[in-house]
């Protein structure tokens, strides 16, 4: 089944991959204008995760930056557990009982709600282990600038050596590409042997490239924009040591 996936993916694209590099960003962030008149189509909202209101202590920095850089211009949403189950309960009720409920692990329930909530409210989904180096608004003000004409826009980091992933996510609300994401949970709801495919598979990075690898943009006007390295780790996010990030991750994902 994975190899299955794995040859798909590498066969055919529905359609390009466009990236957004540190040129662009040179390019147009000289471009926009302070007193703008256009309303903001990428809502100004930080979503991030964790079981309850209490912030890990390896991770209080990292989200200490995102919250104080971003103050001015975006609402900061942190969702706990109980949030989780409310808000999927409240907008999905039939994912919620025939697929959400019936996860075998909390992170795929967690990795389900991020595109959820992208697709209910829009903004920016970021993993506690990224810090913030810089206002996100700026890069978010780029993409609106760049894909003027589309309606809808969605920006994820480029991975090596393929695909995309869901822990740093842009998108404005309603994204089509987001809706696919929802839709898609239950039929991509199996397992697949081990824990780790299993996540990866059903919910998570794979799954996503997946998806967005086989949308198709033309559908509606739509932008989906890849992060190069640069524009995601060097301008715009740092992220906690490897050991950190790698508690963390067993932690969340199957405790």
């Amino acid at each position: 089944m994975v190899i299955c996936i794995i040859y798909m993916v590498l066969l055919r694209r529905r359609s390009s991959r466009v990236l957004l590099t540190a040129f662009d960003i040179t390019k147009f962030i000289g471009k926009i204008q302070i007193n703008r008149t256009s309303p903001h189509r990428i809502p100004r909202i930080i979503h991030q995760t964790w079981k309850t209101k209490q912030v890990p202590k390896h991770w209080e920095e990292t989200v200490r930056t995102v919250r104080k850089l971003n103050a001015a211009h975006f609402e900061y949403r942190l969702w706990t557990d109980e949030d989780i189950y409310t808000f999927v309960r409240q907008e999905e009720p039939y994912l919620y009982n025939h697929t959400f409920l019936k996860y075998p692990l909390d992170i795929q329930r967690v990795d389900a709600f991020r595109y959820i909530v992208l697709y209910r409210l829009g903004g920016i989904y970021i993993d506690m282990d990224n810090g913030c180096i810089q206002p996100f608004d700026t890069l978010l003000n780029v993409l609106e600038m760049i894909d003027v004409q589309s309606t809808h826009l969605a920006a994820f980091p480029r991975t090596s050596p393929f695909g995309i992933s869901n822990g740093f996510m842009i998108a404005t609300k309603g994204h089509p590409l987001f809706k696919t994401l929802v839709s898609h949970l239950s039929l991509f709801n199996h397992n697949y042997l081990v824990d780790y495919l299993t996540v990866m598979l059903s919910t998570g990075p794979l799954y996503l490239s997946v998806n967005e690898f086989y949308f198709d943009k033309s559908i509606e006007p739509s932008a989906v924009r890849i992060l190069d390295e640069t524009v995601y780790s060097s301008l715009y996010t740092w992220h906690t040591p490897e050991n950190i990030r790698l508690s963390g991750f067993i932690n969340a994902y199957f405790f």
